[in-house]
């Protein structure tokens, strides 16, 4: 019996769970973008999030029932595990959000959401390469810069935050919130760096 079409299974779903995982991020920036609309884009990011337990569960399934993999265990589920993660924090952002009564959304927080939506793209992107190969390492580099830039809106904002101009119960709840989408965008960076030490077998 081949092993092939096994094989070809992990890229499969691995593209699977980065286009939720795209999708997730849009629903996010959507949300904050027009906070009226969170309730329900809570409830979609929500069923998004299920949706990508099923697939790392099938993933991580496959990996203990597979003897040969496309490229190193490790490696795979570092991938599937990252990716998981970031689809975690996305729904925790919107979950905070929601929880805390934040009516209104800073700009930071809006930027940080659009980041994180750019960064899940190249994800997708490089992800969708990794049969091949070859590619994604633009991609990766992209990441890379997407996440620099979070740091720098993330300081600045919370920097902002303790100026004086802030009710102390508003300062907690935005900080949290800035901390949340910027553990999404390291969580990128992470994974960014798992795809880039990646080796395919045979490619």
């Amino acid at each position: 019996m081949s092993l092939v079409p096994r094989e070809r299974r992990f890229y499969d779903l691995f593209e699977q769970q980065a286009a939720t995982l795209v999708r997730a991020a849009d629903l996010l920036e959507q949300a904050l973008a027009d906070v009226a609309k969170l309730p329900m884009r809570q409830r979609e990011i929500k069923d998004l999030e299920h949706l990508g337990d099923d697939l790392t569960h099938e993933i991580v399934r496959d990996l203990y029932q597979t003897f040969v993999t496309p490229f190193d265990r490790e490696d795979i589920y570092e991938l599937v595990a990252g990716l998981d993660d970031i689809l975690d924090y996305i729904e925790e952002v919107a979950d905070t959000t929601n929880l805390y009564g934040i009516t209104t959304i800073p700009q930071p927080a809006r930027e940080l959401a659009r980041l994180i939506a750019q960064a899940v793209v190249q994800l997708e992107q490089a992800i969708g390469k990794l049969e091949s190969g070859k590619g994604g390492g633009e991609n990766v580099i992209e990441v890379h810069r997407l996440e620099d830039v979070g740091d720098s809106i993330s300081r600045r904002a919370i920097a902002e935050l303790f100026s004086g101009q802030h009710m102390p119960l508003e300062v907690i709840k935005l900080k949290d919130l800035y901390t949340l989408l910027e553990d999404a965008l390291d969580r990128c960076e992470d994974v960014a760096n798992v795809l880039e030490g990646i080796t395919i077998k045979n490619a």
